[in-house]
């Protein structure tokens, strides 16, 4: 599963980072076999009105990873820029309509992991998973979103909690998106935003509105990653937890996952908001 590697801009002095390494686990040296045929460049885009910007493009060494940090590219919250890995020195266009397929980092038949490390740095911390994007769910016109929220805290110890939803597509698309926010429980609505395709929409939690209940966003016309950050008080030891939810299909085993996830979209994103 070839993937995208977002890498974006935060409110609230939040820096991001991405690191992306060539080296996979099945990568053994065996008799005639070259490990290292399959060598990579990492080039980064960044989306413009009608097309995408070649920013740069560098080689990723034999030993070692590509980090890219946000501070070197002066991103306002909600900027995004896309990481791409491709084929050392393929032929690039400077302004394509779409983003170039990924290269993969299988060497054979065995599966592998298409990750890099998301990290995230406020106040001299940081925390990190292990993140990508697939290249199917960039391929899609159209989708929906279902995300759940226990992983916005609701503790006394946090100032705040920053929702940012990522949502990249391979082609620039202009088209606005409603993301709409409401507590399970009560079908009360907390907010409607504007969700754009090739951006990172930033939403912050109050502590206090996320103790009133489950939290549910969704979206009938796109798709999304949801990554949630949450930020302890500034009269507190610096404290930051990220986390990302998972999409519904995630929730069921292999033979339960279409029937389960229609049930939980059919229920939900249907649902009458108050």
């Amino acid at each position: 599963m070839s993937c995208y590697y977002p890498l974006i801009g935060l409110p609230r002095g939040i820096a991001s980072s991405l690191r992306y390494s060539s080296r996979t686990l099945n990568q053994q040296l065996r008799p005639g076999h070259d490990h290292d045929h399959h060598h990579l460049d990492l080039a980064l885009y960044r989306p413009l009105e009608d097309c995408w910007e070649l920013i740069e493009r560098q080689p990723i060494p034999a030993i070692g990873d590509v980090e890219l940090r946000s501070e070197t590219y002066d991103l306002s919250p909600g900027e995004l820029l896309v990481a791409v890995p491709l084929v050392r020195d393929s032929p690039l266009l400077q302004a394509p309509v779409d983003l170039p397929p990924p290269a993969s980092k299988r060497i054979d038949r065995a599966p592998v992991a298409e990750r890099c490390s998301l990290s995230f740095r406020w106040r001299g911390v940081e925390s990190s998973y292990q993140g990508e994007y697939p290249l199917r769910m960039a391929e899609l016109a159209s989708g929906t979103l279902l995300g759940f929220s226990p992983l916005l805290m609701s503790d006394a110890c946090v100032q705040t909690n920053v929702l940012a939803l990522v949502t990249i597509s391979r082609r620039i698309d202009p088209t606005l998106h409603l993301l709409e926010g409401f507590e399970a429980h009560s079908l009360r609505s907390i907010g409607k935003w504007e969700l754009r395709c090739n951006a990172c929409t930033v939403i912050e939690i109050d502590p206090q509105l996320a103790a009133t209940g489950e939290l549910f966003f969704r979206c009938a016309t796109s798709l999304g990653i949801p990554i949630c950050l949450s930020l302890s008080r500034d009269d507190l030891p610096a404290s930051l937890s990220v986390e990302h939810t998972h999409p519904p299909t995630e929730l069921f085993w292999e033979q339960d996952r279409l029937v389960g996830s229609r049930a939980i979209k059919g229920r939900w994103l249907g649902a009458l908001l108050r």
